[in-house]
């Protein structure tokens, strides 16, 4: 057992943060800034005891260092996203684009590199963490296209009436898609609505996670919908014939 400590109750506006990081005076360093910023944060230094902690820690965000003992980030990352659908964010010194499409591939949310000021990855974490205003969806209703249906209150996603498990992130991005059928959602509007920052025109984020939503949904029986992408604007959900 991991013999995780146990928290005093807390304010329910407080998340929850489980940070993975083998540097003991890195993650000291991190766990420190962010309880001042009101988040609660749980350590864990080595990459095998990941599953467990997620299962008695319950944790609203993880953040995920690769070059761990044991069991190095990615796997963690694949591992972790078999039973865990909230925001996965890979916090280390390596930057290569194959790293971070890898990262990605395997369910990661977001990407940031070493160092960051504790400034701008509170921003990121609160983008990470941030729900939608709700104003437009409507309780007990569903999105839906093709044989899509998604609930975005019950924050679940079915196909031919079968729960489809999707990531945070992923379950975002199609609702952001699903709201504006027929609609072209730019590289810019999508980092707006669900990252909170502007597109760089270099980063390859959101295309990374399209494509997995999109290989997603087709292996688990879209049918009559397509996602398309539209050559230097973005991606557009369609509906499409029988």
């Amino acid at each position: 057992m991991l013999g995780l400590k146990k928290e005093m109750p807390v304010e329910s506006s407080m998340k929850k943060i489980l940070l993975i990081e083998d540097d003991r005076m890195v993650s000291n360093l991190i766990k420190s800034f962010l309880e001042k910023s009101n988040f609660i944060v749980q350590q864990v230094f080595s990459g095998d005891l990941a599953r467990e902690a997620i299962g008695q820690y319950k944790p609203d965000l993880v953040i995920l260092d690769i070059g761990l003992p044991k069991l190095d980030g990615f796997q963690v990352c694949h591992e972790l996203r078999e039973i865990y659908d909230e925001p996965i964010v890979v916090l280390t010194a390596r930057e290569t684009d194959e790293e971070q499409i890898s990262a990605f591939k395997l369910g990661a949310d977001d990407f940031i590199t070493k160092p960051v000021s504790p400034k701008v990855l509170k921003v990121r974490l609160d983008a990470m963490l941030r729900r939608k205003p709700a104003k437009e969806e409507r309780p007990l209703h569903a999105f839906r296209v093709g044989n899509i249906a998604l609930y975005p209150q019950a924050n679940k996603c079915e196909i031919d009436g079968r729960h489809i498990r999707l990531s945070s992130f992923e379950f975002q991005l199609l609702a952001l898609l699903l709201r504006n059928v027929g609609r072209v959602m730019t590289r810019d509007a999508i980092y707006n609505n669900l990252l909170n920052r502007e597109y760089n025109g270099v980063e390859r984020t959101v295309d990374v996670r399209i494509s997995k939503l999109r290989d997603k949904l087709i292996n688990e029986g879209m049918k009559n919908a397509r996602i398309e992408t539209v050559w230097g604007k973005g991606y557009i959900l369609n509906e499409t014939a029988s």
